[in-house]
């Protein structure tokens, strides 16, 4: 620690941004490299689908929007759903929402489908396309781990140079993008493993033309690979709508669950700040 404390305040700001775009190539780097391979496999249905790509969150928007396409669900007050007939359930998500009385959020019906949710989840899991909860854990640290080291040093070095008098406001506010940037990285990631990154990667290549223009019948799958915004200009819009107000912004939409941008779990978009993608 002596050596950094013999930095000039420039020499050890430049050397401090510079390593701070080492820990985001880094953080990227573990991303992409460090989770466990899993196993090569398919997914069967919607169900999982969604479940693979954004959890509970995607599963819920995903039933909505399958539901409302095929006339089971309408718009309510206030920008809500309400069942309309419940005949057309196809699996256990569907049926657990079409038990429902009166308006409700996208909020509401996902409390209706987190225990589904939770099985297809075990099952993908036992299937290796998804990390268990140990796996995911070490994730985090690895990724968060250059961030934890660089605070360590600059803090150290922030600390000596207020002992002496030396100005440090840029270096203070160099460490608070550090441990932000770091916090992201330890509290977002998919929980994917490579094969669960690669199944979804040739999902979105073989479903790319749902992005665009998706089918009554394909509204659900389209929402569960992609997200809501597909259904912008779509007469299904107003699902996206009522997850807008029900969960506030979709962290499923277009493009998160590449690697990077790490499922609907986050909804971090590319990965640019290095915060994402863990």
């Amino acid at each position: 620690m002596e050596f950094f404390s013999s930095y000039t305040g420039p020499d050890f700001l430049l050397f401090y941004g510079i390593m701070l775009v080492t820990c985001v190539a880094a953080g990227l780097w573990i991303s992409a490299n460090l989770r466990p391979v899993g196993k090569r496999g398919e997914v069967e249905d919607l169900e999982e689908v969604a479940v693979l790509t954004g959890g509970a969150d995607r599963l819920t928007v995903a039933v909505l929007s399958s539901l409302f396409a095929n006339g089971s669900l309408r718009e309510g007050a206030r920008g809500k759903l309400n069942v309309r007939r419940r005949e057309e359930a196809e699996g256990s998500a569907q049926r657990a929402v079409l038990a429902r009385v009166g308006d409700f959020t996208p909020s509401e019906a996902q409390k209706s489908i987190n225990a589904e949710a939770e099985r297809v989840e075990v099952n993908l899991i036992q299937r290796g396309l998804i990390m268990d909860s140990s796996e995911r854990l070490r994730m985090r640290f690895l990724s968060a781990l250059p961030y934890a080291a660089l605070f360590v040093i600059g803090l150290y070095r922030q600390q000596a140079g207020e002992a002496q008098g030396e100005p440090t406001d840029f270096l203070f506010a160099l460490l608070v993008v550090t441990l932000v940037f770091g916090l992201i990285r330890f509290f977002t990631g998919t929980k994917r493993t490579v094969a669960g990154q690669q199944l979804v990667k040739s999902l979105e290549e073989e479903g790319s033309r749902l992005k665009r223009a998706p089918q009554a019948n394909e509204a659900g799958f389209a929402v569960a690979l992609f997200g809501t915004g597909v259904l912008v200009g779509t007469p299904w819009e107003p699902v996206h709508a009522a997850r807008q107000a029900g969960f506030g912004a979709d962290g499923g939409d277009v493009g998160d669950s590449s690697d990077g941008g790490d499922g609907g779990d986050s909804g971090c978009g590319g990965g640019g700040c290095g915060g994402c993608g863990g």
